[in-house]
């Protein structure tokens, strides 16, 4: 729950300084500058740690979006681009509560049909956003259990069938039987390689 929090806040945050400084008197004269600048701290970013941060992108966007216009700005469909990445990144509640969210903080820029239209489309595009964080987090958790199975299906070829198997050998005089144990423990082995590569290619 605090960790699903503070993801929220990680988002919200950039979100409402975004708009604070769009109605600022002081700072909107400066927010040209301030798009410049971010978008070195972004650019620097990508160059020397080769990743970028959600947040930083979510406060640059949306600004741009804000300053040019808000819900009638040419460049609103910026944000559905932001909230399908945010619906691959994240849990369906944190990607509802944004999407909400972005909805509340335009809905200040209802002065026209197409701002109505635009919000509209947000709200359309809510419940997919929705499902796709909902299936990214399905298969996340089926990938956890396929992985912890094998890796139990492992220790036990391992600790239970090889020696098992070793002990069969050991204490049987039947040649046939040996032979038997024998092919099972190369078998067991290349399973075993066999399932290693397969989990380090994916």
């Amino acid at each position: 729950m605090i960790i699903t929090l503070k993801k929220s806040l990680l988002f919200l945050v950039p979100l409402l300084l975004s708009f604070f400084i769009n109605h600022s008197e002081s700072l909107n004269a400066f927010i040209p500058q301030i798009i410049a600048l971010f978008s070195i701290i972004t650019s620097l970013m990508i160059i020397f740690y080769h990743r970028l941060s959600l947040p930083l992108i979510i406060f640059l966007l949306s600004l741009v979006v804000l300053s040019t216009g808000a819900a009638t700005s040419p460049l609103f469909f910026l944000i559905y681009f932001l909230l399908f990445t945010l619906a691959f990144q994240n849990s369906p509640l944190i990607n509802l509560e944004y999407s909400l969210f972005v909805i509340v903080i335009f809905s200040y820029s209802l002065d026209s049909l197409t701002s109505v239209i635009g919000l509209l489309s947000l709200l359309l595009i809510t419940p997919l956003t929705w499902f796709i964080s909902h299936q990214q987090e399905i298969e996340a958790k089926t990938e956890k259990i396929i992985s912890q199975d094998e890796t139990d299906f492992l220790l036990w070829i391992s600790l239970r069938l090889k020696t098992s198997l070793r002990e069969i050998i050991s204490l049987s005089s039947n040649s046939q039987v040996n032979k038997i144990a024998k092919n099972l423990i190369k078998d067991s082995e290349k399973l075993s390689h066999s399932l290693n590569d397969n989990s380090d290619e994916s």
